[in-house]
């Protein structure tokens, strides 16, 4: 039997009405063990994952990842160089 809900008009907010004589049904016979053939283990998929198709895929993203910092890395030296310059300048003056 699901609760019912229904509102009641008050004064105040409209907040509903619940049917507390709610009662969840039981299935006979069954333990607490799941039905069907077994599984593998979240850990047996993931050992294999990174056993078999992660290599082949680490290599690819760690150069694509190089190429990644080098192409940031290049701005990042010519603004430190500019700020040097820029230093020397103002000691000069």
């Amino acid at each position: 039997m699901k609760p019912t809900i229904q509102l009641h008009k008050s004064h105040g907010p409209r907040l509903p009405k619940t049917d507390y004589s709610y009662l969840s049904g039981s299935i006979p016979n069954r333990g607490g063990r799941c039905s069907g053939s077994r599984r593998p283990s979240i850990r047996a998929v993931s050992q294999e994952y990174f056993k078999n198709e992660a290599r082949s895929i680490f290599t690819s993203e760690a150069a694509f990842f190089g190429v990644i910092v080098l192409t940031a890395a290049v701005p990042l030296i010519n603004a430190a160089s500019a700020l040097a310059h820029l230093v020397r300048s103002f000691a000069v003056l």
